[in-house]
């Protein structure tokens, strides 16, 4: 699989099969939606604030 992410949109390859995906950022993380009439609610792909593990970490640390 392959993704090209931008601000707003990604778009994920996976074989010949593409998916789109509208990208929004909040406070708490990152979010995305595909667009398809199937599914239609976002789904957290990513944490940011003070809970976030890997912000508080340093880089290769435990």
């Amino acid at each position: 699989m392959s993704c090209f992410v931008t601000e707003r949109e990604a778009v994920c390859k996976w074989g010949s099969t593409k998916w789109r995906f509208t990208v929004r950022a909040g406070a708490d993380g990152v979010y995305i939606k595909p667009e398809s009439p199937l599914y239609q609610e976002w789904i957290k792909v990513a944490h940011s604030g003070e809970g976030d593990v890997c912000k508080n970490r340093p880089i290769g640390g435990p």
